[in-house]
């Protein structure tokens, strides 16, 4: 049972019985036989009987259904007993009774009371109704206390429902809201309009050092958080007074107060919520432990950075080192090859072809390496300029030639000649992009196969591909691409040795050039590379 539910139902239910007992009175002191009266006023006490006892159920259903048809029962016994006219005033009651409950209560009440009302009207027009069986002073009583008790009934429950509504926003405010608060796990504190410290939690008194003495002194800006955070905080109050939204901050907790913490608390954040009063609440969370996974995790990824410009500057430091003997085998081994110093037996010959491919093999990874290091270093300049993209496939395909007429492939180009395909690039980049599609291509395609490079203008888009009809890659290959250092499923397909950078390195320099870089690919059909590069050079 709830006793400090809806007290206007007791209460009205003690005022009606009041005004029986005053009417009571009044016809005791003009002589009528009180004793004739009790029967009457014991029916007419009956409802507020019924309301007494069912008060503390009074927020279930059947109980305020019961209340409701208790009145209209008395209103339709009164009728009969005395008379319709003025005893059908009492049907009020039950709307009265009812405002106490819902709104919907009320429209119920109104409709019953309104039904039974015509319905002992029509009774009594119709001659149906048995006749009065009151008296003449009992009728005179009857009529006297059920105007008396109805108008008080009325106005009390009018005024009751009122301040009822007006308790329950209070305590939706007030007491509801200062329970919330005590359950929050951290501190909270409602503050003003105009700043003043006016609730804090026991949390918020502990963790900010507040004393009762205090309490009235306390403001946003006088919290003790040292002058830069009062500044932020009353920074962020502003902020929100202006947006109408919540403010959250982060405050380093200072040395006097992790004591009152415990001392395990480092960082808190502060969360202004602003109330259609203008009232402010300040609710704070202890966000130590977020705060230094924060720093874990920025420690851990300034740690892997300079891993990273380690390594970088390390493949860049060995790439360029590997260049200079690389070139002079290579330059050598080509002298050797031309016979610029007399005939070699046939088997140095030989030797000299595999160590000038080999070299030229190897000069050609480094420079990956390298390219590939500047791209994850950001320090990959590009150097832009107009010039014409067929000029570069065609001179691509020349350079790529030989390797595809060895491994006996169709190298074909698919070039628009009504036009000048003019774009503003970075040469050197685009020539590498096709230079490392075409080795690709002739890579993983097998003897009798075709290779098409073609380049047209597209949307004001320059674009450049590479088909083959070679192994193919399947979805998980496609996925991996962009990967440094990731091979194919299909490397092992073929003898030559690569570093995986080929497609990677591809797919960064079309990036640097603020373009698109697509695959279509199927295992066992072919593979189909389409660089799509914008004709100028992105503003920034």
């Amino acid at each position: 049972m709830n006793f400090s539910i809806n007290r206007g139902l007791p209460l009205i239910s003690i005022l009606w019985c009041l005004a029986l007992l005053a009417a009571l009175a009044a016809a005791y002191f003009k002589g009528i036989d009180a004793m004739s009266l009790l029967p009457f006023a014991g029916v007419a006490i009956a409802p507020a009987i019924i309301g007494l006892l069912l008060w503390p159920f009074s927020r279930r259903e059947w109980v305020q259904m019961l209340v409701i048809f208790s009145w209209i029962a008395l209103a339709i016994v009164a009728c009969f007993a005395i008379a319709f006219v003025p005893m059908a005033i009492l049907f009020l009651c039950a709307p009265a009774a009812a405002a106490l409950f819902e709104r919907e209560k009320v429209i119920e009440a109104m409709v019953f009371s309104a039904i039974f009302a015509a319905g002992v009207f029509y009774f009594g027009q119709a001659g149906l109704a048995p006749d009065p069986i009151a008296n003449a002073d009992q009728a005179s009583w009857g009529e006297l206390a059920g105007i008396m008790a109805t108008i008080a009934f009325m106005v009390g429950a009018m005024f009751f429902a009122a301040s009822s509504k007006q308790n329950k926003d209070a305590g939706y405010v007030g007491d509801n809201a200062y329970r919330f608060a005590e359950a929050f796990p951290g501190a909270v504190m409602q503050f003003d309009a105009d700043g003043n410290l006016a609730m804090a939690t026991p949390t918020a008194r502990k963790m900010f050092d507040i004393g009762d003495d205090q309490a009235d002194h306390i403001t946003l800006s006088s919290l003790a958080l040292g002058e830069a955070q009062e500044h932020s905080l009353v920074a962020a109050f502003d902020v929100m007074r202006e947006t109408g939204e919540a403010t959250s901050l982060g405050i380093d907790i200072p040395e006097h107060f992790k004591e009152n913490l415990g001392g395990s608390s480092s960082f808190m954040e502060l969360t202004l919520v602003p109330q259609i009063d203008g009232s402010v609440f300040a609710y704070t969370s202890d966000y130590s432990r977020i705060g230094n996974k924060v720093l874990n995790l920025t420690d851990a990824q300034e740690t892997a950075k300079k891993e990273f410009d380690e390594k970088t500057l390390f493949f860049a430091g060995v790439s360029h080192e590997l260049r200079t003997p690389l070139n002079a085998i290579i330059g050598f081994s080509d002298m050797m090859r031309s016979r610029l110093f007399g005939p070699l037996p046939g088997k140095y010959a030989e030797y000299a072809d595999l160590i000038h491919d080999s070299g030229q093999h190897m000069l050609d990874l480094v420079g990956d390496v390298l390219d590939m290091s500047k791209v994850g270093a950001n320090k990959y300049e590009l150097n832009y300029g107009e010039f014409d993209v067929a000029d570069v496939v065609r001179s691509s395909m020349k350079m790529i030639r030989p390797s595809a007429d060895a491994a006996e492939l169709v190298l074909a180009a698919d070039i628009e000649a009504d036009r000048d395909l003019i774009i503003e690039a970075d040469r050197r980049a685009v020539r590498q992009i096709l230079l490392n599609l075409l080795s690709n291509a002739v890579k993983f395609t097998p003897k009798g196969g075709r290779i098409t490079s073609a380049a047209y203008i597209k949307a004001n888009r320059m674009e450049i591909s590479v088909e083959d009809t070679g192994t193919g890659m399947t979805a998980k290959d496609i996925a991996s691409v962009g990967t440094p250092y990731a091979q194919n499923s299909n490397a092992n397909l073929v003898k030559q040795r690569s570093t995986g950078l080929g497609l990677s390195l591809v797919k960064n320099l079309t990036k640097l050039h603020g373009g698109d870089f697509e695959i279509t690919s199927h295992p066992g059909v072919g593979t189909k590379v389409l660089v799509s590069l914008p004709l100028t050079k992105p503003r920034v």
